[in-house]
Protein backbone atom coordinates (compact mmCIF):
# COMPACT_ATOMS: atom_id res chain seq x y z
CA UNK A 1 0.00 0.00 0.00
CA UNK A 2 2.88 2.40 0.82
CA UNK A 3 4.58 1.83 -2.54
CA UNK A 4 1.33 2.31 -4.40
CA UNK A 5 0.78 5.63 -2.59
CA UNK A 6 4.29 6.81 -3.45
CA UNK A 7 3.81 5.79 -7.05
CA UNK A 8 0.54 7.73 -7.19
CA UNK A 9 2.19 10.85 -5.71
CA UNK A 10 5.09 10.53 -8.16
CA UNK A 11 2.64 10.18 -11.06
CA UNK A 12 0.71 13.31 -9.95
CA UNK A 13 3.94 15.30 -9.60
CA UNK A 14 5.18 14.15 -13.00
CA UNK A 15 1.81 14.97 -14.58
CA UNK A 16 1.78 18.44 -12.98
CA UNK A 17 5.36 19.19 -14.04
CA UNK A 18 4.77 17.97 -17.59
CA UNK A 19 2.11 20.65 -18.13
CA UNK A 20 3.94 23.34 -16.18
CA UNK A 21 5.20 26.40 -18.02
CA UNK A 22 6.75 29.68 -16.99
CA UNK A 23 3.93 31.46 -18.84
CA UNK A 24 1.42 29.52 -16.75
CA UNK A 25 3.20 30.59 -13.57
CA UNK A 26 3.18 34.25 -14.60
CA UNK A 27 -0.49 34.07 -15.61
CA UNK A 28 -1.30 32.46 -12.25
CA UNK A 29 0.66 35.17 -10.44
CA UNK A 30 -1.18 37.90 -12.32
CA UNK A 31 -4.53 36.38 -11.33
CA UNK A 32 -3.52 35.20 -7.86
CA UNK A 33 -5.96 37.38 -5.95
CA UNK A 34 -9.04 36.30 -7.87
CA UNK A 35 -7.95 32.66 -7.95
CA UNK A 36 -7.09 32.47 -4.25
CA UNK A 37 -9.80 34.71 -2.83
CA UNK A 38 -7.08 36.64 -0.97
CA UNK A 39 -5.98 40.24 -1.46
CA UNK A 40 -2.54 41.75 -1.47
CA UNK A 41 -3.63 44.66 0.72
CA UNK A 42 -5.20 42.60 3.50
CA UNK A 43 -3.74 39.09 3.18
CA UNK A 44 -0.19 39.49 1.83
CA UNK A 45 1.47 36.70 3.89
CA UNK A 46 -1.33 34.22 3.14
CA UNK A 47 -1.39 35.23 -0.53
CA UNK A 48 2.38 34.78 -0.81
CA UNK A 49 2.08 31.31 0.73
CA UNK A 50 -0.74 30.43 -1.66
CA UNK A 51 1.32 31.62 -4.67
CA UNK A 52 4.35 29.58 -3.54
CA UNK A 53 2.15 26.49 -3.48
CA UNK A 54 0.94 27.12 -7.03
CA UNK A 55 4.24 27.85 -8.76
CA UNK A 56 5.30 24.94 -10.93
CA UNK A 57 8.55 25.99 -12.61
CA UNK A 58 11.96 27.09 -11.39
CA UNK A 59 11.62 30.26 -13.50
CA UNK A 60 8.28 31.08 -11.86
CA UNK A 61 9.80 30.58 -8.42
CA UNK A 62 12.77 32.76 -9.39
CA UNK A 63 10.48 35.57 -10.59
CA UNK A 64 8.43 35.46 -7.41
CA UNK A 65 11.57 35.46 -5.26
CA UNK A 66 12.94 38.38 -7.26
CA UNK A 67 9.71 40.32 -6.71
CA UNK A 68 10.03 39.77 -2.97
CA UNK A 69 13.59 41.14 -3.06
CA UNK A 70 12.80 44.47 -4.75
CA UNK A 71 11.00 47.43 -3.16
CA UNK A 72 7.21 47.22 -3.36
CA UNK A 73 7.21 50.31 -5.59
CA UNK A 74 9.17 48.36 -8.25
CA UNK A 75 7.11 45.16 -8.17
CA UNK A 76 4.28 46.26 -10.45
CA UNK A 77 6.65 47.24 -13.24
CA UNK A 78 8.71 44.07 -12.96
CA UNK A 79 5.63 41.82 -12.96
CA UNK A 80 3.97 43.72 -15.81
CA UNK A 81 7.22 43.48 -17.81
CA UNK A 82 7.42 39.71 -17.27
CA UNK A 83 3.77 39.30 -18.24
CA UNK A 84 4.10 41.45 -21.37
CA UNK A 85 7.17 39.51 -22.51
CA UNK A 86 4.99 36.38 -22.50
CA UNK A 87 2.01 37.97 -24.24
CA UNK A 88 -0.07 38.35 -21.09
CA UNK A 89 -1.81 41.69 -21.50
CA UNK A 90 -3.74 42.12 -18.26
CA UNK A 91 -2.05 41.62 -14.91
CA UNK A 92 -4.34 42.38 -11.99
CA UNK A 93 -1.61 41.71 -9.43
CA UNK A 94 0.52 44.50 -10.94
CA UNK A 95 -2.40 46.89 -10.41
CA UNK A 96 -2.68 45.65 -6.82
CA UNK A 97 1.00 46.41 -6.21
CA UNK A 98 0.42 49.92 -7.58
CA UNK A 99 -2.58 50.38 -5.29
CA UNK A 100 -0.54 49.23 -2.33
CA UNK A 101 2.12 51.86 -3.07
CA UNK A 102 -0.49 54.59 -3.64
CA UNK A 103 -2.18 53.73 -0.34
CA UNK A 104 1.15 53.90 1.46
CA UNK A 105 1.85 57.33 -0.07
CA UNK A 106 -1.60 58.55 0.93
CA UNK A 107 -1.22 57.18 4.46
CA UNK A 108 2.15 58.92 4.82
CA UNK A 109 0.63 62.20 3.61
CA UNK A 110 -2.22 61.90 6.09
CA UNK A 111 0.17 61.11 8.93
CA UNK A 112 2.13 64.28 8.17
CA UNK A 113 -1.04 66.30 7.68
CA UNK A 114 -2.45 65.11 11.00
CA UNK A 115 0.72 65.81 12.99
CA UNK A 116 1.21 68.78 15.34
CA UNK A 117 4.80 68.94 14.11
CA UNK A 118 3.71 69.84 10.57
CA UNK A 119 1.87 72.97 11.74
CA UNK A 120 3.71 74.63 14.61
CA UNK A 121 1.76 77.58 16.01
CA UNK A 122 -1.40 76.72 14.10
CA UNK A 123 -3.46 76.81 17.30
CA UNK A 124 -2.78 80.56 17.55
CA UNK A 125 -4.55 81.36 14.28
CA UNK A 126 -8.25 81.82 13.65
CA UNK A 127 -10.32 79.44 11.51
CA UNK A 128 -9.47 81.19 8.22
CA UNK A 129 -5.72 81.22 8.97
CA UNK A 130 -5.81 77.55 9.95
CA UNK A 131 -7.62 76.58 6.75
CA UNK A 132 -5.18 78.64 4.67
CA UNK A 133 -2.20 76.90 6.30
CA UNK A 134 -3.69 73.45 5.69
CA UNK A 135 -4.52 74.27 2.05
CA UNK A 136 -1.03 75.65 1.52
CA UNK A 137 0.55 72.48 2.93
CA UNK A 138 -1.65 70.29 0.74
CA UNK A 139 -0.73 72.30 -2.36
CA UNK A 140 3.02 72.36 -1.65
CA UNK A 141 3.70 69.08 0.16
CA UNK A 142 1.10 66.44 -0.65
CA UNK A 143 2.63 63.54 -2.58
CA UNK A 144 -0.60 61.73 -3.37
CA UNK A 145 -3.51 62.99 -5.51
CA UNK A 146 -6.00 61.71 -2.93
CA UNK A 147 -4.45 64.07 -0.38
CA UNK A 148 -4.83 66.98 -2.80
CA UNK A 149 -8.47 65.97 -3.26
CA UNK A 150 -9.03 66.67 0.46
CA UNK A 151 -8.56 70.41 -0.09
CA UNK A 152 -12.01 70.86 -1.64
CA UNK A 153 -14.08 69.17 1.11
CA UNK A 154 -12.03 71.03 3.74
CA UNK A 155 -12.73 74.33 2.00
CA UNK A 156 -16.41 73.48 1.48
CA UNK A 157 -16.98 72.51 5.13
CA UNK A 158 -19.41 74.82 6.95
CA UNK A 159 -17.45 74.90 10.19
CA UNK A 160 -14.18 74.07 11.87
CA UNK A 161 -15.87 71.03 13.43
CA UNK A 162 -16.90 69.83 9.97
CA UNK A 163 -13.31 70.25 8.69
CA UNK A 164 -12.10 68.21 11.66
CA UNK A 165 -14.65 65.50 10.78
CA UNK A 166 -13.41 65.42 7.15
CA UNK A 167 -9.83 64.87 8.35
CA UNK A 168 -10.82 62.23 10.91
CA UNK A 169 -12.87 60.32 8.34
CA UNK A 170 -10.02 60.34 5.82
CA UNK A 171 -7.40 59.32 8.37
CA UNK A 172 -9.50 56.54 9.92
CA UNK A 173 -10.17 55.11 6.47
CA UNK A 174 -6.39 54.62 6.21
CA UNK A 175 -6.06 53.13 9.73
CA UNK A 176 -4.74 56.35 11.29
CA UNK A 177 -6.74 56.69 14.47
CA UNK A 178 -5.37 59.95 15.85
CA UNK A 179 -5.41 63.21 13.94
CA UNK A 180 -3.97 65.99 16.07
CA UNK A 181 -4.69 68.55 13.36
CA UNK A 182 -8.42 67.79 13.67
CA UNK A 183 -8.22 68.66 17.38
CA UNK A 184 -6.48 71.94 16.57
CA UNK A 185 -8.97 72.87 13.84
CA UNK A 186 -11.98 72.46 16.11
CA UNK A 187 -10.42 74.20 19.14
CA UNK A 188 -10.81 77.93 19.78
CA UNK A 189 -7.74 80.01 18.86
CA UNK A 190 -5.19 80.12 21.67
CA UNK A 191 -5.37 83.93 21.74
CA UNK A 192 -9.12 83.70 22.45
CA UNK A 193 -8.33 82.02 25.78
CA UNK A 194 -6.34 85.05 27.01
Amino acid sequence: MGLAGLALVAAVVAWRLSGATYRGDVAMLCAAESRSGLTLARDMPALNEWVRGQLATPQGNALFSHLADVPVADRAGRLREAAASLGIEACAMAKSYESLVADADYRADLQRLCSYVTFPGLADGDDAARLAAVEDWIERSAANPRTRDLAEPLRAADSAAERARVLRTASRAMDIFTCDLAKVLESPPASADD
